[in-house]
């Protein structure tokens, strides 16, 4: 299950830097410094294995680890018949192990084994998960902070720097920097203490996870009752909803409790529920009692196009169900109201089409002739060329229609596409008088291209019914320059 917001679109013009940051140095210590850590642990396991201790200890590991994964007698051989390296690495990685070995009575009356494993010890904890992860039985300050730049893969480091940047981007503009920072910081460090009070183990943990749910819980909390728009994923079934982002708190932490209760995997539950717990009172509770600066005319904006985008999308459905005469009726109030939008001429350019209808067809093409050049208007201009060259729309022969239509193609260099209207012209009787003009425009165009035949067509009608005009000398002047 993923529920995400989907409220507000990233704006570079107030980019979230410390998110970014956060981000840059999550990605620099994985990559810099985690990196190292195969080599470390290599070395942890040649220090055992070197000092004799898996022989002193191969029985315990086994009996270890027999308990641990509730084995059955038959399967001790195959446990004592797993590579040295690997039980190596189980007896050393495992800290309640450890700790098992160091109470024994024959462990702590033998100096030579004493210093032998704390040597091995000593190159393990050099691993980063060892060294700055938190381990709730061994609780030290510097596992509660370095825990949360650390991750144990880069499936988990890519997951969680992409719902950071998702939450963060948002929260950082509605929060400020340093109020977002000081948050995101205590919130990882409330999720690891909740664990440490609920579940303490000898498990090391690392991850940005748990100050990333800060985030979920804070993003709830800065919009409270508000209705935000949530983008949701339940397996095959994907889209969007609005609701209450107070209501969706629920829903966040009893998936985590669930997992916390239920789930039997390697995933913290209890850091996510910590984290979405606090970060959400965190703001929340803040916010009632106006403790917390909060930006409102960043949470309260809306996309401005989101009204726009709405009337788009009903008139989509109204042509997805055929309604044509209402998709018309409303196509007609929308150019009223959203005038020049290239989005919109283009859905309702089809309806016009398919209707013929005249009054939608007028405000049309009024609203796309007028639209500056470079627009995006050209697929438009080029479907309109072919559609009058096919004769699917009468509409478009009127010679007012293909004169504009001829020098919107020729202002956006489509000669190719703009013979068929001229076409159209030189078939009129009377040729109007401005294809002249137009004609010469397309003209040279058309030699730029090398194309004769076209060009030719263009001087045959100029000589026909333009004898004596300078455009027609022009013309035939290009067509000796390209001859040659």
């Amino acid at each position: 299950m993923l529920i995400i917001p989907a409220e507000h679109p990233l704006d570079w013009k107030r980019p979230p830097v410390i998110t970014l940051l956060l981000i840059l140095l999550n990605c620099l210590i994985y990559f810099a410094y985690q990196s190292g850590d195969e080599a470390r642990q290599e070395a942890a396991i040649k220090s055992y294995l070197d000092g004799g201790l898996l022989n002193r200890e191969r029985n315990l590991i086994v009996e270890r680890l027999m308990q641990e994964h509730e084995l059955k007698e038959y399967e001790r051989e195959q446990v004592q018949a797993m590579p040295r390296q690997q039980l190596a690495a189980a007896a050393l990685t495992d800290l309640e192990f450890e700790q098992q070995i160091h109470q024994r009575a024959d462990y702590q009356a033998d100096a030579q084994w004493q210093a032998k494993r704390q040597a091995a010890e000593a190159a393990r904890d050099q691993i980063s998960s060892f060294r700055f992860g938190f381990i709730p039985e061994r609780f030290t300050v510097q596992g509660l902070f370095g825990a949360m730049f650390l991750h144990g893969s880069f499936d988990l480091l890519l997951g969680n720097m992409l719902f950071l940047f998702i939450f963060g981007f948002a929260l950082e503009l509605a929060l400020g920097k340093a109020t977002y920072l000081l948050l995101y910081l205590v919130s990882g460090l409330a999720s690891h203490l909740l664990w440490w009070a609920v579940e303490p183990a000898w498990v090391p943990g690392v991850g940005a996870s748990g100050a990333i749910a800060g985030l979920m819980g804070m993003y709830l909390g800065v919009y409270g009752l508000r209705r935000i728009k949530f983008f949701y994923w339940l397996g095959p079934l994907f889209g969007y909803f609005t609701a209450p982002a107070l209501w969706v708190l629920p829903v966040f932490l009893g998936k985590e409790l669930y997992g916390a209760l239920l789930a039997d995997n390697n995933v913290n539950y209890w850091a996510h529920f910590g984290g979405i717990a606090f970060g959400f009172i965190a703001v929340w509770l803040p916010r009632q009692f106006n403790r917390i600066k909060v930006d409102e005319a960043y949470i309260n904006k809306e996309d401005a196009d989101a009204p726009f985008k709405r009337e788009l999308q009903a008139l989509d459905q109204l042509i997805g169900r055929f309604v044509l005469d209402q998709a018309a009726s409303r196509g007609l109030d929308l150019l009223q109201r959203y005038p020049e939008r290239l989005e919109l001429l283009d859905k309702l350019y089809p309806v016009a089409k398919t209707r013929q209808d005249k009054a939608l067809f007028s405000a049309l093409l009024k609203q796309l002739f007028v639209l500056p050049a470079g627009s995006g208007q050209l697929a438009l201009l080029q479907k309109l060329a072919s559609d009058a060259g096919e004769g699917q729309s009468p509409l478009l022969k009127h010679p007012s229609v293909l004169l504009h239509l001829l020098q919107q193609l020729l202002r956006e260099g489509d000669s190719r596409h703009a013979l068929q209207p001229w076409r159209l012209l030189a078939a009129q009787a009377p040729v109007p008088a401005q294809l002249a003009t137009l004609s010469l425009q397309l003209s040279k165009q058309l030699g730029q291209r090398g194309d004769r035949h076209g060009l030719a067509d263009v001087a045959r009608l100029l000589r026909e019914h333009f004898p004596d005009a300078e455009q027609t000398r022009q013309v035939s002047l290009l067509q000796a320059h390209l001859a040659r």
